[in-house]
């Protein structure tokens, strides 16, 4: 019960908190990068984050929605980072963690899985 507990714990700090950066300093913003519709987090120059689901992309100004629904507008020249969730290396992790927790015991002990 200890086990799972842990587990269960781990996952939900792993699921809520991987992402991938689609710009940075190193990684130039680029109008490709960002798909319609998808949900990305923003950080400004000026220190805000703002989680917006992307409705429209212009030649300067990126539109979005955040979570109640409210229309916020970011330009592309005050943009720091921009991260998206990935939830397929989330689940890799979580998966592979789980497996090690119940295969390396076994294995140490030199007992088949679940005796």
């Amino acid at each position: 019960m200890k086990r799972f507990v842990i587990s269960t714990i781990s996952s939900i700090i792993l699921l809520s908190s991987c992402t991938t950066n689609v710009v940075n300093q190193r990684k130039a913003y680029n109008d490709s990068k960002l798909k319609l519709g998808k949900n990305y987090i923003f950080t400004t120059q000026d220190g805000k984050k703002y989680s917006l689901k992307i409705s429209k992309i212009d030649s300067l100004t990126v539109y979005g929605k955040d979570s109640e629904e409210n229309l916020i507008t970011i330009e592309k020249s005050k943009i720091f980072t921009i991260k998206k969730h990935n939830v397929a290396g989330t689940v890799g992790i979580v998966v592979g963690g789980i497996a090690a927790a119940v295969v390396i015991p076994a294995y140490i002990s030199n007992k088949p899985v679940g005796q």
